[in-house]
Order: C-alpha cells, then sequence, then structure tokens
C-alpha cells in the first residue's frame, strides 16, 4: 500500500527525516510491546503451523528502516522507491482501502449455459438445475458488494497485516489464501499484528487458511491450485480477490493466476464421461499395449536426440508443410488427431498418431484413409480411448490418463495382484491432442521438439484450420465445425500480433507451458513454435525461414521400435475379461451416493451454511482418494464440482440471503435425482461404449 507521494524538496526530505528520527525513538520506547506480541505469535506459529516459525525463528530483514507512527502502528521507508510504505496513519488508511473494496468487489467469474442435444445424464441434469436458476432468480436483486460471508478470497499482499484484520473484522472467509512474496513484510507482520485472533477463527472446522510466502508468481499459482483440488474446485470460480498494494511482484502473480485461470475452472470431467472411459478402457485392454517407465539410460543418444515435429491441425500448417517434407527424412513427426487426415492428402506418412478424445467420432476420421497407411503408423492414445482406435493400426499403445476412474481401477487391481511395474500416468496431456503429443514426448525424453500446427487459436474465425483439412471443402466449411458463434479470448501471437482461442484452445495452451517448463529443467532439452499461432511461454519463437535441420537421415523403423521395447508392456492380466461391474463396487457407490444427498433441510438459510455442507460433502468424496475406491471419486468429482458451483454461483449472486438460500434448495433437487439414478448405471457399466453419430462422417471432408 505505497504512499504515492514522492519527495520533491529538499525540505520535505528534512521533515521526514526528523519525523523517521523521532519514529525510530517510538519504536525503541515500544520495544519491549513488540518483542512480546512478536514471541506470542511466534509461539502461536511454532504450535500450528511450524513450517512458518521455522522460517522466521532467525529471519534477518534486508529492508531496515522501520519506524513507528504516532498512531502507534509500524511503517517502514522504502529505500527501493523513496517512500514510506504507509501514510502516517496505516490502520486508518487500511480501513479506507477496505471500505472501497468492500463497496466494489473484484472476483472470478464463470458461466455455464445450456447444452442442447446431448446424450449424458451430467448435462440433462446440468440442464435441470440451469432451468432451476431461471426460474429461482425471479424477483431477486443482484448483490453488488461483498457479502457478509463468501466462501473463497485471496489477498495478494499481506504487507504488515493491517488490511487483513479490517477485513476479517467484517467479513467472515471460508477459505482464505494469502500470498506475499516480499519475506520481510510478512516478518514484520509478526511485530505489527495480533495473529493469534485469525489463526484461531481458522482452527475450526470448515475454516481453512493457506500461506504462499516468498514464493514466486508462478509457484504461487502451482501451489494455490493443489490446495484448490483438497478444498474443492467448485469454489473456484466464485472467488474474491483482494489486491493489498501494487507492486511488480503483486502485479505479475494477478497476471499469471489470470493466465492460468482456465485450470481452475475447465476439465472437471463428468460422471457419463468416467463411465464411458471404464467400459472402453476394459474393452481396449486386450488390443494394445501399455505404457509403463523403465527408465532412459538405455536409449541411443542418436534417438533423443532425434527432432521431433508435433504436427497439428492449425492454419500454419500450411505455412510450413513443405519444410517438414524437405526434413522428412531426419526428424519424427507425431500427428496429432485429425491432422492425419490432412497429411495423408499432402502426402505425408507420420510416425506416431496420437489421440485423445473418447468419442466415437474420434474412430469415424479413420474410415477416410487406407488400411495400408495407417499400417506405417504406430498409433497411440489412452485408456478412456474408443476401442475402435486400436483396431485401426497394426500396432498401438495407450498411456493412462491420470484423474480416470479407468486409471485408478487398472492400478488398484494392478497393485492387489502383485503387479509391481510403473505404468505411466500421462500428466498434462489433457484436453486436446497437442498436450498428449508433448506428453509422450516428456515419457520418451526427446530432447529437440518443434511445434508446427499448434496455434491454440487464429487470426481469423473463418480460417481456423489447415485449408487442406477435413474442415474445408472448395475453400469453404464443410459444415463440420464453425467458430462463427464461439466466445474467443485475445491472446499474444507466438510471432507478435493478436489470436484469438476459445476456452479449449486457451487451456491447452496453458497445459503445454505447465509441462514445457518441467521439461526446461531437462539438461539439453530445447523447444521450438514454428506456428503462426498463440505464443507459448518456454517455447522459443522460430520463424520458418530461420530452421535449419543438419541432423543425419533416421532410421524411423528402429527408433519406433526401441521406442516400444522400451516404454509399453502388455496390459495387466487381472483386467483382462473382467467386467465393469465386477470392478466397481456398485454397493459401496450407493452408499456413498446416499450420504451426498442428505443434509440440505430446513436449518440451512444461510449462504455459510450452504458452504460448510457442500464442502462436507466435497470432503466425504475426496478422501475416497486415498482408498481402494479411488475410482469412487474419480466418477463423482467431476459432475459434484459442477453442480455445487451452479448452488455457490446462485447464493452469491442475489442479496436477500435468506430467501436466496430459501430457493437454492430446489437446484440441489437435480443434483440428487442424479445421485439416485448413477447406481442403477453402474449396474450397465459395460454397456457404455459410445455409440457415435453420424456427424463426422456426413459433414467431415477427410
Amino acid at each position: 500500500m505505497q504512499n504515492e507521494d514522492q519527495f520533491t524538496s529538499l525540505e520535505q526530505a528534512e521533515a521526514f527525516a526528523n519525523m523517521f528520527q523521532r519514529g525510530a525513538e517510538r519504536l525503541r520506547e515500544n520495544d519491549q510491546a513488540l518483542t512480546d506480541r512478536y514471541l506470542k505469535n511466534m509461539t502461536l506459529f511454532a504450535e500450528v503451523m511450524p513450517h512458518i516459525f521455522e522460517s522466521f525463528q532467525h529471519y534477518q530483514p534486508k529492508k531496515r528502516h522501520i519506524y513507528m507512527e504516532e498512531s502507534g502502528e509500524l511503517n517502514l521507508y522504502r529505500d527501493d522507491v523513496g517512500v514510506p510504505l504507509f501514510s502516517t496513519t496505516p490502520r486508518a488508511q487500511a480501513e479506507q482501502k477496505v471500505a472501497r473494496e468492500l463497496k466494489q468487489p473484484n472476483k472470478t467469474l464463470l458461466n455455464l449455459e445450456r447444452t442442447e442435444n446431448h446424450p449424458s445424464r451430467h448435462v440433462h441434469y446440468s440442464n435441470k438445475m440451469l432451468d432451476q436458476i431461471a426460474l429461482q432468480s425471479e424477483g431477486l436483486g443482484s448483490q453488488s458488494a461483498w457479502p457478509e460471508f463468501v466462501g473463497s478470497t485471496i489477498l495478494f499482499g499481506v504487507e504488515f497485516g493491517y488490511q487483513l484484520e479490517c477485513l476479517l473484522a467484517q467479513r467472515s472467509i471460508k477459505h482464505l489464501y494469502l500470498y506475499e512474496e516480499d519475506l520481510d513484510l510478512f516478518y514484520y507482520s509478526l511485530f505489527a499484528i495480533d495473529w493469534h485472533t485469525i489463526l484461531e477463527t481458522y482452527n475450526r472446522d470448515g475454516r481453512t487458511i493457506h500461506f504462499f510466502l516468498g514464493v514466486s508468481p508462478e509457484e504461487f499459482t502451482e501451489k494455490y491450485l493443489r490446495q484448490l483440488e483438497e478444498n474443492g474446485y467448485f469454489m473456484a470460480p466464485e472467488t474474491y480477490l483482494y489486491v493489498s498494494y501494487t507492486s511488480p511482484e503483486n502485479d505479475q502473480a494477478i497476471t499469471y493466476f489470470k493466465k492460468q485461470y482456465a485450470r481452475q475452472v475447465m476439465g472437471w470431467g463428468f460422471f457419463d464421461d468416467a463411465l464411458i472411459g471404464i467400459a472402453q478402457g476394459l474393452r481396449s485392454l486386450p488390443k494394445t499395449k501399455v505404457a509403463h517407465f523403465q527408465g532412459r539410460e538405455n536409449l541411443p543418444k542418436w534417438l533423443i536426440n532425434t527432432p521431433v515435429f508435433i504436427l497439428g491441425n492449425g492454419p500454419s500448417l500450411d505455412q510450413g508443410i513443405e519444410l517438414v517434407k524437405e526434413v522428412r527424412d531426419q526428424v519424427l513427426v507425431v500427428c496429432c488427431g485429425s491432422t492425419i487426415n490432412t497429411l495423408k492428402k499432402l502426402g505425408v506418412t507420420p510416425d506416431i498418431h496420437v489421440d485423445i478424445e473418447r468419442l466415437k467420432q474420434t474412430v469415424d476420421k479413420f474410415l477416410f484413409l487406407d488400411q495400408d497407411y495407417l499400417d506405417k503408423i504406430w498409433g497411440l492414445s489412452v485408456d478412456v480411448m474408443h476401442p475402435g482406435l486400436f483396431d485401426c493400426f497394426k500396432r498401438s499403445g495407450m498411456g493412462l490418463k491420470p484423474g480416470e476412474a479407468i486409471t485408478s481401477l487398472i492400478l488398484n487391481q494392478a497393485r492387489a495382484h502383485g503387479d509391481d511395474k510403473e505404468y505411466v500416468q500421462l500428466n498434462y496431456c489433457n484436453p486436446v491432442v497437442a498436450n498428449l503429443a508433448l506428453s509422450y514426448v516428456h515419457l520418451f525424453g526427446f530432447n529437440n521438439v518443434y511445434f508446427l500446427g499448434v496455434d491454440n487459436g487464429f487470426k481469423d474465425k473463418t480460417s481456423h484450420h489447415s485449408v487442406h483439412s477435413g474442415y474445408y471443402k472448395d475453400g469453404k466449411e464443410s459444415g463440420f465445425q464453425t467458430f462463427e458463434e464461439a466466445k474467443l479470448v485475445e491472446r499474444e501471437g507466438n510471432f507478435g500480433g493478436t489470436i484469438y482461442a476459445t476456452g479449449m484452445m486457451d487451456t491447452s495452451r496453458v497445459q503445454l507451458e505447465s509441462l514445457i517448463r518441467q521439461l526446461n529443467q531437462r539438461r539439453n532439452f530445447a523447444s521450438f513454435n514454428l506456428s503462426d499461432g498463440a505464443k507459448i511461454e518456454g517455447v522459443t519463437p522460430l520463424p520458418l525461414d530461420d530452421l535449419l535441420i543438419m541432423d543425419p537421415k533416421v532410421d524411423h523403423a528402429k527408433a519406433i521400435d526401441i521406442l516400444e521395447d522400451t516404454f509399453f508392456t502388455e496390459p495387466p492380466e487381472c483386467l483382462l475379461n473382467q467386467s465393469a461391474e465386477a470392478l466397481i463396487s456398485v454397493e459401496d457407490f450407493r452408499k456413498v451416493s446416499l450420504q451426498l444427498q442428505q443434509g440440505w433441510d430446513d436449518s440451512i438459510t444461510t449462504r455459510e451454511q450452504v458452504c460448510d455442507l457442500l464442502w462436507s460433502h466435497h470432503r466425504h468424496i475426496y478422501f475416497l482418494k486415498g482408498s481402494v475406491h479411488r475410482h469412487i471419486y474419480d466418477l463423482l468429482i467431476g459432475s459434484f464440482t459442477y453442480s455445487a458451483f451452479l448452488i455457490v454461483q446462485f447464493i452469491f449472486k442475489y442479496d436477500d440471503e435468506m430467501e436466496t438460500v430459501k430457493r437454492a434448495r430446489h437446484l440441489f433437487e437435480p443434483w440428487c435425482e442424479f445421485l439416485q439414478e448413477m447406481p442403477s448405471m453402474l449396474q450397465q457399466a459395460s454397456e457404455y461404449v459410445d455409440q457415435g453419430n453420424d456427424h463426422l462422417i456426413t459433414y467431415y471432408n477427410g
């Protein structure tokens, strides 16, 4: 909360020097009281958060010009900017700032809309909840200020804690996240405020407080996301954001948080999808091999240093396809999803094809391709994939997709039967095929990666894929997919300018960046973005004309043989020919389902009680994550998150708390109906293989 007034004259500087001298004297006079407060705070942290106690037990601040104002509050002269951190009345200044923020809150946002003509029961019941929202919101006035109780708040900047104290004196917060990059400021808060009252408030069941101290903006978001999973993603889109003061570090943290926001509000999954994954995974296992990890020590250097091209179906593929043909003998080509039909038209055969979307529509595109063409390609996917994909390739493999019920079943069953192979979960493989391609690059240990056609957006809505792709026919959209009505976000282009992206495309970019950060820590790893699409942080932009591949020719067949022998094995014997119903534990699921339908009665009258109920239900599901019933967690958590979010969003949208909460019960009822139906769906789990439709066959110009 930096005081913006700079010293503009010698007289002002001298006046401040005299004031600082008096402030330093006050500090000495109150040394014992300040020390007592520090010791009291540190004793408390030693009991409840020993890691914070240990961090500050022998801490020596770099900013030493601390002093006390006449009001008795601490202040700090900032040598870096030449002004005090606060005004002469820090608490009064804090109260004014908090008052302004409470009137005009800043919070995260997500709007879920109806999905028409979708076969899933999840969508059916979500639509019923949305219908209730439309009905129950009639006559209610919108809420504009901070409500008395909020479910989740992130404080960007703790400073000396004055604003935090003031905020918590006026508002009740269930989940509180505190980010402070400057450890000096937090250290001085141990002298400035009484942390006992704050921590006592959050040492109650259902309240959580999380400190992110001295970490980079990137690290803050990553740690916050891990904590958010535990507290419940359903709160993420209804989180109040409070900025205590401006600084380069705070600004970076907020910017990075916003850029990564898609990871909080997308990819939750839902019940029917998880059920389809189980059915398809069990059908697919006998047809293919499964990825496992034994180390990369025996891989030849020529292989891991071979350039790898990840080819997407974006508009920029057309700009670089001739270059791909020129260097084809010297590189390994990984083809993403529908790009395979485009490459066939252009006379290019990839070494590896990857697919991740579980619907039968994914498989239908292969009907346009000759079997001789497919026989030359190694098909790689994940365990939720439609089993038809593994019939299309002479050789294939699957990795385990994290967060899927089929993955939990495979791992738990394998371990229960003494199978100790390290089956691979392909982290960051969602939401689209380029993400899966990079996950396999990570697994295989490749050092030199080039992205082309991985645009994660477009410059023109009418030019969203390669003109040679199945999305176009005779230069016009084929009718398979259009983005004319899509909601788009603006992102920085790889070579400058602006790129427009859908939510899914933007999430894909964010996930690529997350995995690239890990890969960049690997010795000798380098990646280059040749695409005239969205910039991918951590990947070096490289114009096509500047690319120079000097590597020798690759023995493609030998490379694939080595990768398959090293990273793939036969599927777990214990799961072959097992029915989904026998593995799922339907009766145990039914008990959980009944538990989640309980608790909302006439005693629920406040927002806090609703949030506490939903949080208790979330915890009931979350604790299954560490049990033999991990697959039940995976089945339930997605649909629960969507439903709980719709309820939370509704109760915070309107100002009449009692009436809004009373009406919100009508949103809980469709969720309970879905919970009642789920066990009967599980009893037929083996039948949940996606049957598809004729949309791709009719409109895709494959």
